[in-house]
């Protein structure tokens, strides 16, 4: 069984101002503070104002010896080309027509969220490249498990992570990407790769983050961006020699690999009346045919 370091990252992006999926920098802290104790050594990216509040929830564990904040005053100006050019493309109309399934309320600041979440697999690299990390490393999102969605008991967050899993990206997935056709995934919003857990052997850090960041400049290259999990997607595909896929459910990974005391919230099962399912049916044919047209305007606007 290997020990496993922990890599993860905050940056106030104004997620509290979405109209969609709105979180408060507090409900983000609270969502943390729930796994919080987990005894791994734990990395955590974020911005000045914001290290004290890390340290002193997982002081009140016990555990200020086995973490490290990594302090970035300002996150874009890591890449700040590369955010320049995810904002551009974030200017564009047609791109907002493009992703036909999109809500119109969702996402504002597009361009930021996705940097963050490219900026996952910088983190896990830099953490490697400072000596912090080594051997398996798993990113784990902030806020992950949602402060209970999934996992119902704090206190069973109280141990020490490990896992036999060697020394390849491990991805989880609840369709294998072989059988993804990922346009779609990139038009519609959908989901193959999860982006939490993702865990990466010290070797293969580095290559991780090269693969994403070209990914995002290939997308870039379509005047499109997405987050990290088409990133993913397009990462394996360019090298999949060096990926692991496994077969999962959302937080799942934790408990299938090393976590299996923890308890599961029961899920309940939702029952699609036959009248939903058919009015289901004519709405995603009714999404298809207006991107349809829209495809087909921006063509003879084009003159394609």
């Amino acid at each position: 069984m290997r020990e496993i370091t922990i890599v993860t990252a905050f940056f106030d992006i104004g997620r509290d101002k979405y109209a969609f999926i709105s979180r408060s920098v507090d409900k983000y802290l609270e969502h943390f503070r729930f796994w919080a104790r987990m005894q791994n050594r734990l990395i955590v990216y974020t911005s000045p104002e914001l290290a004290p509040r890390v340290m002193e929830i997982r002081g009140g564990f016990g555990l200020a010896d086995r973490t490290t904040v990594i302090e970035i005053e300002d996150i874009f100006e890591v890449e700040p080309r590369l955010y320049e050019k995810m904002k551009a493309v974030e200017s564009r109309p047609d791109f907002y027509k493009f992703r036909a399934n999109s809500n119109p309320k969702w996402p504002e600041n597009m361009a930021n969220y996705d940097y963050v979440m490219l900026m996952k697999y910088w983190c896990m690299h830099d953490a490697v490249e400072r000596g912090l990390a080594s051997g398996l490393i798993s990113w784990l999102d902030f806020g992950f498990n949602h402060g209970g969605e999934c996992f119902t008991d704090p206190d069973e967050f109280d141990f020490l992570w490990k896992c036999e899993l060697g020394d390849k990206v491990h991805v989880f997935c609840k369709n294998h990407p072989d059988n993804t056709f990922s346009a779609f995934q990139l038009q519609l919003f959908s989901v193959c790769m999860m982006g939490a857990p993702v865990m990466v052997s010290d070797n293969l850090a580095g290559e991780l983050w090269r693969l994403v960041r070209k990914a995002t400049e290939a997308l870039i290259m379509l005047d499109c961006i997405d987050d990290d999990q088409q990133l993913l997607l397009m990462a394996y595909r360019e090298k999949p020699e060096i990926f692991e896929i496994h077969m999962s459910d959302w937080f799942m990974p934790l408990k299938e690999h090393g976590g299996e005391h923890l308890t599961v919230k029961p899920k309940v099962e939702q029952k699609v009346s036959p009248i939903n399912k058919l009015r289901n049916k004519r709405y995603k044919e009714k999404k298809y045919a207006e991107f349809a047209k829209r495809m087909y305007e921006a063509a003879k606007r084009y003159q394609i």
